[in-house]
């Protein structure tokens, strides 16, 4: 099995092709670049270069949020279109569990956080690839007090890693863990292999934007 995933959820833009589990291509541009300049070019050089086609990929995956609201309709609706056109099926991946799944085999648990604005994150807590926080967006010292009461080693990700690390490091003190800012960077890869193990086991869902506080999108998409 071909699949094609993408994630325009963050500021980077990233595609990946993997067939069954094993990557063929990746390619991540972390710029500025509107997703919707550059998410087709993406698409389609990549495909070039393995002598893809559409038509050859089996599934199609897109990271369905939370993150920007443009950068998620571009990319799923992109997903949408070259899964349509093709006749072939298509998945969403919570952009939050692709970027805590580089770190699934680590024992320490794994905060994925993205920037919502107005010192809000979106945010979820894993361990060993299993929720146990759920996707949900607060003020970074409400989520930091919830995780307070763990009291465990907890490996922070993430696009607002630099903004906020000061303060998770004075609040969490020995229990966070800060990567390299590498790792802070989206990966379509992860989106790829989640969309297919969904698919294999009969739990993919229609794809649609996870906002998650619909008051709040309505809010900031009139300034987007």
């Amino acid at each position: 099995m071909k699949t094609l995933a993408i994630d325009t959820s963050s500021k980077a833009a990233t595609v990946a092709v993997i067939e069954d589990k094993k990557l063929l291509g990746v390619y991540t541009l972390n710029l500025s670049t509107p997703h919707s300049q550059i998410s087709m070019v993406l698409i389609e050089e990549l495909l070039n270069r393995l002598n893809l086609t559409a038509k050859d990929i089996d599934l199609f995956a897109a990271a369905q949020g939370p993150g920007s609201f443009t950068g998620l309709r571009v990319g799923i609706a992109t997903i949408k279109g070259l899964a349509d056109g093709a006749g072939k099926p298509s998945v969403g991946v919570s952009t939050l569990q692709a970027m805590a799944h580089k770190f699934s085999l680590c024992d320490s648990y794994v905060c994925p956080i993205l920037d919502a604005r107005r010192n809000q994150v979106y945010y979820a807590l894993y361990k060993n690839g299993e929720e146990i926080l759920s996707p949900d967006m607060c003020d970074i010292n409400i989520l930091l007090s919830k995780l307070s009461c763990f009291d465990k080693k907890i490996i922070f990700t993430g696009d607002c890693i630099d903004k906020h690390k000061a303060l998770i490091s004075e609040t969490l003190k020995d229990n966070s863990i800060f990567p390299p800012e590498i790792y802070d960077v989206s990966d379509a890869s992860a989106v790829a292999y989640l969309a297919e193990k969904l698919y294999l086991n009969k739990q993919n869902k229609p794809i649609a934007p996870e906002y998650l506080v619909k008051a709040y999108v309505e809010q900031q998409e009139g300034k987007e």
